[in-house]
């Protein structure tokens, strides 16, 4: 995990982005990398995610990849934010978030991996 921070931080330097657009895409990024792991199948497989991030005009463009089970999670129905804590499934908020921050996401089945392009507007 350390070293997508570091190559994201590398790339944010490189392009003079904001701080916020480095956290941002930090969050984003650990957050599915992190479900590919746990949920995904990806845990102690190397080289199971792959990562690319292209400056555009007015956005950052990024897209994440992993060799793990199909899974898209532009399918996933938001939380219930509104329903009690006790009465809402544990999970979900990560993907929640991911889409709160990040735009236009796209999910596609290429062979074995998954692929979830996405933007964040600078």
């Amino acid at each position: 995990m350390k070293h997508l921070s570091e190559e994201i931080a590398a790339f944010c330097e490189r392009n003079e982005l904001a701080s916020e657009v480095q956290f941002d895409l930090n969050l984003s990024m650990e957050e599915l990398f992190t479900n590919a792991v746990r949920h995904g199948g990806c845990g102690g497989v190397k080289e199971a995610v792959r990562v690319r991030l292209e400056r555009k005009e007015h956005a950052i463009e990024a897209v994440f990849s992993d060799c793990g089970r199909a899974f898209d999670p532009t399918a996933v129905p938001a939380p219930d934010l509104d329903a009690p804590l006790a009465e809402r499934p544990v999970g979900g908020l990560g993907l929640h978030l991911l889409r709160r921050i990040m735009h236009d996401l796209t999910y596609s089945r290429s062979g074995e991996w998954n692929c979830i392009t996405m933007r964040r507007p600078i």
